[in-house]
């Protein structure tokens, strides 16, 4: 009887942990800058076939946090995924997309190591990213030689050496963001140089599953940035979905109940297609 009072013990608690339902880990440091965690995101049940997405937020490069991210990827992990919300040090004078890249292939890795503690799939992720972070899923996505499923990029800039995009994104004072992004200077009447193409997701497609959003209201990053990066995959016969959210703005109507969840639907269909 005493040899099995432990058992039953061990029992109960395993009951109780799995009546607990989906586990939220927040602030984990994936890498030695002070912005450099993430919140990592556990659906109820696990399985080394559930997906995982990672998870960018906007900000202009500049600004925000994984805060602005926090209800999507809690929408996404009570639909079943695993979400590694991911924060990354800001644009400045001596960071670039570089180091932003850089900070998210940190994150990955982070999370690949944490496969085996909560055993999900040690690799072959799907990206999602808004406004910056949508730019810097495609960017990552296209140019990192690990294994990423899809990518779901909301409200994208995706050319960004364009003078008359840039003009576009000179009236909402973007232009320095950009710049600091590239670690280049816009000269206006001047040809830009080639690291506004650097930066730029159209420059580095290939064949990954990408699905995009766009507010054709968007008063930021305009609706035509989204309407040229489809025509870009459709060309290079990348499979690919446009769906355009109609009389919404930057935010992609995420602020509204009934477009968020088409967005969230569409997300869900289209991780589970390809994972």
């Amino acid at each position: 009887m005493k040899n099995i009072l432990p058992l039953i013990a061990s029992l109960f608690l395993f009951v109780a942990c799995a009546a607990q339902g989906p586990k939220d880990i927040m602030h984990l440091q994936y890498a030695s800058a002070k912005q450099n965690t993430l919140d990592l995101y556990l659906p109820k049940t696990i399985t080394p076939k559930t997906p995982v997405i990672i998870m960018l937020h906007g900000g202009a490069w500049m600004m925000g946090g994984s805060q602005y991210t926090e209800k999507t990827s809690k929408d996404l992990r009570d639909r079943g995924f695993v979400v590694a919300n991911v924060d990354y040090r800001y644009v400045n004078d001596s960071v670039n997309a570089k180091d932003l890249l850089r900070d998210i292939d940190d994150a990955v890795t982070y999370v690949e190591k944490q496969a085996a503690t909560y055993n999900y799939s040690p690799k072959g992720y799907h990206m999602t990213g808004i406004s910056a972070g949508a730019h810097l899923a495609l960017l990552y996505g296209y140019t990192t030689s690990k294994n990423i499923k899809s990518i779901t990029a909301l409200c994208a800039p995706s050319k960004l050496d364009d003078v008359a995009g840039l003009g576009d994104l000179q009236k909402n004072n973007l232009v320095t963001n950009v710049e600091l992004l590239a670690d280049a200077k816009y000269i206006p009447a001047q040809k830009l140089g080639t690291e506004f193409t650097v930066v730029s997701p159209y420059a580095h497609i290939k064949q990954i599953p990408t699905l995009l959003f766009h507010g054709d209201a968007d008063n930021i990053v305009p609706y035509s940035q989204s309407v040229f990066l489809y025509e870009e995959l459709q060309k290079k016969s990348v499979k690919s979905k446009f769906v355009t959210m109609k009389g919404k703005g930057h935010d992609c109507g995420m602020n509204q109940p009934d477009s968020e969840k088409k967005v969230l639907d569409e997300i869900t269909k289209w991780v589970g297609l390809y994972n």
